[in-house]
This record gives C-alpha cells, structure tokens and sequence, in this order.
C-alpha cells in the first residue's frame, strides 16, 4: 500500500458517506472499497494526522472530516467506534449532491498528465496521475517514458534545433524535419508547438500527436526579432457563430479554444466558438462532423468552409461531388 492508494481510498470513502449523512458501518464501507476494516480504520487517522505534500494532492484539498460514532450515534473512540460518518459545512455534500465534480476530476487529470509528459522522470508526479487516472476515472494511462513534449521543452528553453517525424495530413507515411521550436502549448487537442525557421514572417505550428519521435539537435538557433508579437499575432482566436445539432456539441468543443452557448433548444444550439488559424479548416471540420444541419452564421467568409473542406477531401481519395 502506499500514501496514494490511501489518499485515493479516502476519497472515495467520502463519496460514498456523503450520500449517506447519518453515517456507515465502518465494516460495510470497508468492504466495499476492498480493504480490511483495521486498514482503513487506520488510513483515515493516519490521513488526517499527516501533513501531505502538494504534488500528491494535485490541486485538490483534502476531504472533508470524519466522525467516528457508536451505534446510538453519540462520539466514540476512534480505535472502537463501528460507525463513521461524513462532517461537511457544505450542504451540497451531505446531500451525496457534489462531492468533486466529474469535469473537475478530467480537467485535473489531462493537467497533470500533461505535466507528466513533460517531467517524464518524476516518478511521484507519475505514480500520481496513475492513482488519479485508476482510482477516480478508470483509466491505466501513465506519463510516456520517452515524451515528445519534454523533448519539445527542452529545445524551447536552450533554444536548440529539434529533429521530428511528423505525420503529413494529407499523404501517407512520415517526413523528417527539422525545427527550431519557439512555444509550447497545451491545448483541448493536447500539445502544440510554435517553430521556425520563419517563412515569410510566419511560424508553423506542429500538432504534437502528429510528432511520433523528438530528438534534440546540439544546433542552436537565434529567436527572431519581434517573436511575441509574431506568435500572438498567430495565435490570436477569431470567434465564429454556428447554429449545431444538440448531440453535436462535442466536435465544435474539440475543434476550438473556447466555446459559449448563446441559445438552446430540444433540437439545436447556438454557439460562440473561438478558433486559431487555420480558421477556414477548423470550422470546415466542424461542419463536416457535424453534418448537414450545422451552419456558419458569422463571419459570411466561413459559411462556405464545410463545403470547400469535402471537396477537398474528395478531390483528395480521387473522387468527384456529386
């Protein structure tokens, strides 16, 4: 057992006694979580005794307190009661109505994964987000031993030349490059990276699940004059209405940096959605996803971008619209 295990099991203790506020057999809620009751009897001292460091709580706090009652339900010795129960001065809690809330707990987890890619060698901060991942979302998913993104930092912070196979979008099959990468960013579609040389006064963005091998150069490189301002002006988000099917919000959220619901009904909602370049593809495959019933309201230059995308996209698998 180690200090996560029991920090995990905590919480979901507390799950389960907030939805029950006059409290639990001790012995019922331990076999539930699959530990012995002495075990968790003594966790739950031991987790409120013990001063936790910050990077094994990940940005949460700590559960909330744990009485330890006889049968009649008045305090009892801790090392003897048979009941425990949840004490919140949140009443959403003992209402079993909010504990930590399901999109706080995938917010957490994709932030410290994607710390975690780029510390590939902190073995805390690893074991972590695999308890966190296991415990609270069901997934086996640890940092990657050989992180794209911490090589990708490393190269941004000693500002050195970086060697990457990038798959192309367009063709099959991968090209070798070689980059001076100047940002790293995270984003709802995970890592990206702003890199030169400039092109004509414009830096290329790499999408970090296209890279499958990093390999730092010893070549160093000269940042550009006027770089902020370059990559500002790159990464500044033009916002584009669109009218979409209700069960179609999910591709517009996957598609764009931000995204507020201007209106809603059974059927359809409207959106503000704000894009980086390329805006025209972007909001092309938002479009296509999303089907015949989703529409550009604004800016009119995009209303006809799910059009050009599919026919780029036949053009493309050597087919013709019909």
């Amino acid at each position: 057992m180690t200090a996560l295990d029991s920090f995990a099991r905590i919480h979901r203790l507390m799950a389960i006694l907030n939805g029950h506020p006059d409290g639990l057999p001790l012995d019922t809620v331990a076999a539930e979580l699959g530990v012995a009751p002495d075990q968790l009897r003594t966790e739950i001292l031991e987790y409120y005794a013990t001063d936790l460091p910050p990077q094994l709580l990940l940005g949460l706090s700590r559960a909330d307190a744990i009485e330890f009652l006889a049968a009649d339900g008045h305090e009892a010795d801790p090392q003897q009661a048979p009941v425990i129960r949840a004490v919140s001065d949140r009443p959403e809690a003992e209402l079993g109505v909010e504990y930590v809330r399901a999109d706080e707990l995938v917010a957490l987890y994709e932030a410290a994964l994607g710390l975690a890619e780029l510390e590939p060698d902190n073995a805390v901060l690893s074991e972590a987000v695999t308890v966190l991942g296991e415990s609270f979302l069901g997934t086996s998913q640890g940092a990657r031993d050989d992180s794209v993104a911490a090589v990708l930092r490393q190269g941004v912070a000693e500002q050195r030349a970086v060697r990457i196979e990038y798959s192309r979008a367009w063709r099959p099959g991968t090209s070798q490059r070689d980059i001076h990468p100047y940002a790293l960013h995270r984003t709802q579609r995970g890592w990206e990276v702003d890199a030169g040389p400039l092109v004509a006064g414009h830096a290329r963005t790499y999408l970090g699940d296209r890279i499958s091998r990093a390999e730092l150069l010893p070549d160093p490189f000269e940042r550009p004059a006027g770089l902020p301002e370059i990559l500002a002006a790159e990464r500044a988000v033009l916002d584009v209405e669109m009218s979409l099917p209700q069960r179609t919000q999910w591709v517009v959220d996957r598609f764009s940096e931000t995204t507020a619901v201007l209106s809603s009904d059974a059927d359809d909602l409207t959106v503000r959605a704000g894009f980086l370049p390329p805006v025209a593809e972007r909001v092309g495959l938002v479009l296509v996803i999303a089907g015949r019933d989703a529409f550009v309201l604004q800016p009119d230059e995009y209303r006809d971008a799910g059009a050009a995308l599919a026919r780029a996209l036949l053009a493309h698998h050597g087919l013709s619209a019909v």
